[in-house]
Formats: structure tokens, sequence, C-alpha cells
């Protein structure tokens, strides 16, 4: 009898022994997918890279007993790319989530994949409001900023403080086309008028036709409706052309890297939205800068500091599942209430996933007020919550089930 149990003591102890060695052996795996050599490689790429990298290190290089992997794709800002990096990272690489994906059409390549997969996937650096409207689903996530909060904001600010005679030049894909409806909804609340836009490949590097036609219908206000390289040529050559003497500008984004390349005198009393900058007074926001400056010589843009915000609330609610699967680390996030250094108070709303938070207004400073290395804007303006992102209910999200 005692050998017996012995035995059965024996092998109790073996089972527990390979369950154990079983979930150690299990890994977390998380994939960035972003731009690396596209347009948008300055402003993304390798700064969202080492921002997911730092998250995962801060938080320990652990969760629930699992190692956490890490890799990384470059989607060269394409959609059909894109599309086929998602597939191989869900189906091949078995990752358990994707970050990041610049360029609205990649990202919405992306959200197909992470419904078809059942997996998860946070759209960071892309704008596109059909993440949380008729696209929206139960695994993709919009996370630091849309479409809507960049032109409601800006908009009705600079409408009410700039001028009501506007002209635009729109990115010709999905983001810019989401952007100039957002946009003109926003001047027409605030009683102003469109005098003309103009529809410009991505990518493209004249747009001196386009700023003639902005100048001819003599606006108050020029909206560049673009991002990058884009951004940087456009507004080089407005200014070359004279037009900021009789025109403000105003951009639908505008990083500290953009006005880097061109110099601070190409786009001195811009404006833009953000959703944070490395200047906001904000509870542990001086602490990640600082941090992120001794490990990489300059402080994080927007971008950067969403995605290590995005990485940690997302390890955070798998540690909350007690699980990575990907319905209960969903369930963890649904109506989640958070503070962190980039969203103070931050909120993940459940009907449409979407992180919500408030906004700032941001002025490129002159030469003449820049400081210190990198000191390139001045918040001039904070947009609360529930006044720069829509309204849950005029989203047009049928969440539906997974």
């Amino acid at each position: 009898m005692s050998k017996t149990i012995q035995l059965t003591g024996m092998i109790a102890l073996l089972l527990g022994l390979l369950v154990s060695a079983a979930f150690s052996a299990e890994t977390l795996k998380i994939a960035t997918l972003t731009d690396m050599s596209g347009p948008y490689a300055e402003l993304a790429g390798w700064g969202n890279i080492n921002a997911a990298k730092m998250a995962i290190e801060d938080f320990g290089g652990k969760v629930l007993g699992m190692d956490i992997e890490y890799v990384y794709r470059d989607h060269q800002c394409k959609a059909d790319l894109s599309n086929q990096k998602a597939i191989e990272l869900y189906e091949k690489e078995k990752v358990d989530v994707i970050f990041d994906c610049p360029n609205s059409a990649s990202g919405l390549a992306v959200t197909n994949q992470a419904i078809k997969y059942k997996k998860i996937f946070f759209a960071i650096t892309s704008g596109t409001t059909r993440y949380t409207g008729d696209l929206c689903n139960r695994y993709t996530f919009h996370w630091a900023y849309n479409d809507y909060v960049l032109a409601t904001a800006a908009g009705i600010w600079a409408a009410d403080n700039l001028g009501k005679k506007w002209y635009t030049i729109t990115a010709d894909y999905a983001w810019g086309h989401d952007l100039l409806k957002h946009f003109s909804a926003a001047l027409q609340k605030r009683g102003g008028t469109l005098l003309g836009n103009e529809m410009v490949p991505l990518g493209a590097s004249d747009f001196s036709p386009f700023i003639i036609k902005a100048m001819n219908a003599k606006p108050e206000v020029l909206a560049l409706l673009n991002a990058g390289k884009d951004t940087v040529n456009s507004t080089k050559q407005a200014v070359e052309f004279g037009l900021r003497k009789q025109t403000k500008i105003v951009h639908a984004l505008l990083f500290p890297e953009d006005i880097k390349a061109a110099g601070p005198e190409v786009f001195a009393d811009n404006y833009v939205t953000a959703s944070w900058d490395w200047k906001v007074d904000q509870p542990g926001s001086k602490e990640f800068v600082a941090k992120w400056v001794k490990k990489y010589g300059r402080p994080p843009n927007w971008f950067n500091a969403g995605n290590y915000s995005c990485v940690t609330q997302y390890l955070l609610a798998v540690k909350r599942a007690g699980s990575k699967d990907p319905q209960a680390v969903i369930k963890a996030l649904e109506g989640y209430k958070f503070n962190d250094f980039f969203a103070n108070p931050g909120y993940i709303r459940a009907e449409d996933h979407k992180r919500v938070g408030k906004a700032y207004i941001l002025r490129a400073k002159k030469p003449s007020e820049i400081k210190e290395p990198w000191d390139y804007f001045q918040i001039v303006g904070e947009v609360p919550t529930e006044q720069a992102y829509q309204d849950v209910k005029e989203t047009g999200c049928k969440m539906g089930e997974f």
C-alpha cells in the first residue's frame, strides 16, 4: 500500500512539473507592424519599435509567468504589403497581437486579418475613423488619435482664432479623405467657407500647382491634410511661394521631426492638434521623457509615446485577464479607465474600442523662441474629451459578437 501511495505521489509530482514546464515554455508574442522605409518612417519606424521594446522591458519582460517575445516588420506604407505581413504574423509566426500600423489603408488591411484570425490589433498611428465606424469589430482597438479629433479640435480652434475662409490640400488616400470630411464639418460648424480643395497623391514632390491655386483663392487659412515628407515638401513650397504672408497654415499632423528636417523658420506660427507633447505637464510625463532621452538622446514624439502607452496597457490587460486569450483580454480592455503619462484621464470605450482623452492645440515656435533642442512647440490650447472626440452614438459602430 505504501509503495502504491509513493508511486501515485511521484506521478502527481511529475505531472505537476510537466504542466509547470509547459506553462513556463508558453510565450506571449507581440509584433509591431510599422513604416520603416516609406514616407512615415521618420515619424514612426524605429521610434515606435523602440517604444514597444521599452514598454516590454519596463514591464519586466514577462507577464503571468510567460516570456514576452517581440518582433517587428516593415510594411513600407503599402496596403498590400501590410495585408501580407499581417497574414504572416498571425498565421505563420503565431503572434498574439499586432501594434501600430501608420497609413490608414495599411491599417484597414490589418483589421480585416485580425477579424479573420480572431486576434487583437491596436491601430495606433493611423487615423481613419472607420476603425470605430463601419469596420469596428471586437478585435480592433484605436489608440493614439483619429481623424475626427485632429480635424475637430484644430478646425474649430482655427476657425475661431485664425479665419473662416479656408483652402485645403489633401493626401489622396483613405486617411486624407477622412480628414477632409471632418475638417469641412468643423469649419461649417463655425460658419466658415471651404474655397477649394486639391487631392494630391501620397509621396508627391511637386506641390507648386496646388499652392498656386490656393494662393489665387486668397484663403485666410490653408489646411495641409498630409503627413511626413508630404508635410515638409508642401510647407516648404508654400513658404517659398510667399503664401504664408497672406495666410495662416494649419496641419493635420506635424511633428518635431518635420520641423527639424525643414528648419523651424519654415513652420513658424503654424498650428496642429496633438494627443500629447513631451513638454506637457502631466503626471509621469517628465519621468518618461527623461528615460527616453537618456536612452535615445532626444525626446519622443507623440506617436512614440502612444505606442509605449498602448503596449503597456495591453500587458496590464493580459495580467488582469489572467490569460493571453484574445477574448479574455478584450473583455479586460473594454470600458477600462486608466491614467498614465500619455492619457490622463484615459478611457477605452466598450461601444467602439476607441481610446479617448483630451487633445492639445500646438503652435510651432519661431526660431527666436526655441530655448533647447527639440523645443519646437508651444501648447496654446487644451480640448477636453467630450469636445475632442466624436460621440459614440455618432460613430456608426455596430460592434457585434466575437
